[in-house]
């Protein structure tokens, strides 16, 4: 049942405010706007107020913003299809712009509650690691992989994922106000942990040179006694350091909400770019059934459930509104291509063509959303 509210309340909140997105834009630009409606379905509560219908619907899965004009012709001149290009441009692109500032405005609240956060600085160096070996030391700011500049510690992790193990990486680090060039590629490192009966043994194995580490039991670390005499092993490429931690401060939070709400941004396009190329399957794609179960997850996930749902819902309203502009039809990206092709033209496309388009893409985007949604219940199945 919470799982059930949380979803709800989380699709109504991002579609309403994309939608007020489109309104208020609207609103300020003059346009007719004939209703602004949270949900779908009959009408359970609606207010007159001026030219403007403000409805609430029986299902609390949406809402949308209808415009004077918008899907037929009108002779009203504050109608949406007579409106200058340019403005109606301003108005498709609000809907998504307001999404990813929800996004910006939730990531303030999580990264105030998740100090201190990681730099890209480097604290410590890995030994035997290739990054010690070409000389980078404690104190370098990192700030570009193969060129792509590195805002801050989740960009590489990011950027780290776009070469193999066994493939060289140009690094670029600021020392002293100095901007240094390494080359380097990922070092191999072998976890091996013992349990034995009165420690755990650690084992930490970098390029084939091995360090030891004896953790004995205690309250924070409980002995299991069905771990012990097992030994787990497991292996990894890893870049070599440890970052260095800053606390969350006044003026430091808005650049760091800016950045995790630009490598969401990042994280859609090469997902997509990952897509095309075909470097990821289109099973690994989620869908509405997806998502219920990731807010089932986080919503089941102890004392600070509250923040992975805060989190998990701007990674969602960055994603829909990103997504919601890339040019495919039935999306207002669809719609923003036609209105750029309108201003090429000097002439709008014929509606019903326009039309077409957007019924085809829609119908296919409605299959995607089907076949993503059964794998994702294949996947809660197996």
């Amino acid at each position: 049942m919470v799982t059930a509210i949380v979803t709800i309340v989380m699709f109504l909140v991002m579609i309403s405010l994309h939608e007020f997105g489109h309104f208020s834009v609207a609103k300020l630009l003059g346009f007719k706007v004939l209703e602004y409606a949270i949900g779908f379905g009959p009408t359970i509560f609606k207010l007159q107020k001026g030219e403007t219908q403000y409805s609430i619907r029986a299902v609390p899965l949406g809402g949308f913003c209808k415009f004077e004009g918008d899907d037929e012709d009108s002779d009203d001149p504050r109608a949406f299809c007579n409106q200058k290009v340019w403005k109606r441009i301003l108005v498709i692109i609000a809907g998504g712009v307001s999404n990813v500032i929800l996004g910006f405005v939730i990531m303030l609240v999580v990264v105030g509650a998740t100090s201190p956060m990681l730099t890209n600085t480097i604290d410590s160096v890995v030994e035997n690691s290739y990054l010690e070996q070409v000389g980078v030391m404690p104190g370098d700011k990192l700030v570009k992989i193969n060129g792509k500049h590195v805002s801050f510690y989740d960009d590489i992790t990011l950027y780290r994922s776009e070469f193999s193990a066994d493939e060289d990486a140009q690094i670029t680090v600021e020392r002293d106000g100095e901007k240094l060039d390494f080359t380097i590629r990922p070092s191999e490192q072998v976890i091996t942990v013992k349990y034995l009966d009165d420690h755990i043994e650690y084992t930490s194995a970098v390029n084939g040179a091995a360090t030891t580490e004896t953790i004995p039991y205690s309250d924070a670390n409980p002995k299991n006694d069905e771990l012990v005499g097992q030994t787990e092993t497991s292996t990894g490429y890893i870049i070599g350091f440890t970052p260095r931690s800053e606390d969350v401060t006044f003026f430091n939070i808005w650049g760091q909400a800016w950045n995790e709400t630009k490598f969401v941004v990042k994280l859609v396009y090469q997902s997509l770019w990952g897509l095309v190329t075909g470097k990821v399957g289109i099973d690994m794609m989620s869908g509405p059934v997806g998502i219920v179960s990731e807010v089932n997850n986080a919503v089941n996930s102890g004392s600070r459930s509250w923040l992975y749902v805060l989190n998990l819902v701007a990674l969602l309203t960055i994603n829909l509104g990103i997504f919601n502009l890339l040019p495919i039809p039935a999306l207002d990206g669809g719609r923003l291509v036609f209105m750029i092709v309108e201003l090429i033209r000097r002439k709008p496309v014929p509606p019903e063509k326009e039309g077409a388009v957007h019924a085809i893409g829609f119908m296919l985007l409605f299959a995607l959303i089907l076949f993503i949604s059964f794998n994702d219940i294949m996947r809660l199945i197996r």
